[in-house]
């Protein structure tokens, strides 16, 4: 009798081991953070209106994927972290991506000059990394078309090289000044396609998301709409407060600048396959967030950062927020420490504020919670 209650004594403090304690407390404390997070976004986000997905992540786990209002407002069903959410200008890391496969396969060097695959005076002085990092001096396609292009029509990005090809398009001289350039973009796209021999949304398809494992991830082309499984449309909330739908505008028919439309998980698997350096080799990997600090940026949101790889960086983080008809994302990198998070909305009010207190708050849950 005394040696069964020796044992059943046993038992019972091996059930209560330090290690099961650690780990129902971090259970239970993230519970109250999912609740705290769930409370600032619920205050501003309607469950009946477009809305967002959050993805909080941490040392390879996922710690918070979720949705806020609707995908759709005719269905009314709901954002999920497995909805596809227009990236908007976040889509730039995957071009750029796209560039460096190429680079990591030997097919091309960032320093070659663009006069190289498009003959044209105004590319002749211009390099790959520069188009990259926004330092090529040219003038923003994409500023010209969005108040010149005829509306009836949806544009390409041959419609963008065409307008680069006109005249010289030289604003500044290259590689001296940092400004933000969609157009630089939609021509990287199609360095990509001229070099890889295949269509821009294909190649990315088999050689960045396929690798990032983002199965379920595309760039949308408008000139060719694809199927999107669990696709969000994206809307805008006009002065009379009735929600408008975006999609299908006729600038969303360029890609590079924005296009692609992925999903929480497939983010977060993104996330992981960058901080694992599993996509490319790692001298390949280093090149994404390298930061050139000769050049800063003059973003108001990224203030103090240089571009690098599709990123806003400096030495501790890389950010770059998207917005486009309808469409808000955000996504942030702490790269002293494995914490990513990302706010992908479908709507275009989504508050800088409210992304800068989920920030704070998983900063302050990671130091409460992991050593």
């Amino acid at each position: 009798m005394k040696n069964t209650l020796f044992i059943l004594i046993l038992l019972i403090v091996s059930c209560k081991s330090p290690n099961n304690e650690n780990s129902e407390s971090k259970s239970a404390e993230l519970e109250q953070f999912t609740m705290k997070i769930d409370s600032i976004f619920n205050k501003s986000i309607n469950p009946n209106e477009p809305g967002v997905a959050i993805l909080i992540a941490y040392d390879g786990k996922m710690l918070i994927g979720k949705g806020y209002g609707v995908k759709n407002l005719e269905t009314k069903e709901p954002i999920t972290k497995s909805t596809n959410m227009e990236m908007g200008s976040v889509s730039k890391q995957f071009t750029a991506l796209a560039i460096l496969s190429l680079v990591n396969d030997g097919k091309l060097s960032l320093n070659d000059k663009v006069y190289k695959f498009f003959p044209n005076k105004s590319f002749e002085n211009v390099t790959i990394k520069q188009l990259i990092n926004h330092t090529s001096g040219l003038e923003d396609a994409e500023e010209y078309f969005g108040t010149n292009w005829d509306s009836t029509k949806i544009a390409t990005n041959n419609d963008v090289l065409k307008w680069y090809s006109a005249e010289s398009r030289i604003k500044n001289k290259s590689g001296q000044k940092f400004e933000y350039n969609n157009g630089a973009y939609e021509l990287l796209t199609l360095i990509v396609e001229k070099v890889s021999g295949k269509k821009y949304e294909d190649y990315i398809k088999e050689n960045v998301f396929k690798k990032a494992g983002m199965n379920r991830t595309i760039v949308f082309n408008l000139n060719s709409p694809a199927h999107i499984d669990e696709r969000a449309f994206y809307y805008h909330k006009d002065s009379l407060g009735k929600w408008n739908k975006m999609d299908g505008h006729p600038l969303t028919g360029l890609l590079g600048a924005g296009g692609v439309y992925t999903s929480v998980d497939d983010y977060f698997n993104y996330d992981k396959a960058l901080r694992n350096n599993s996509i490319f080799s790692k001298e390949i990997h280093h090149l994404i967030f390298e930061k050139n600090d000769s050049i800063k940026a003059n973003k108001s949101f990224h203030h103090n950062m240089s571009y690098a790889m599709g990123w806003f960086v400096n030495d501790s983080i890389a950010e770059h927020s998207g917005s486009w008809f309808g469409v808000n994302t955000f996504t942030k990198r702490y790269l002293k420490k494995p914490l990513t998070i990302a706010v992908f909305g479908n709507r275009d009010d989504v508050s800088r504020e409210l992304i800068s207190k989920m920030d704070s708050m998983s900063v302050q849950f990671v130091k409460n919670n992991y050593r």
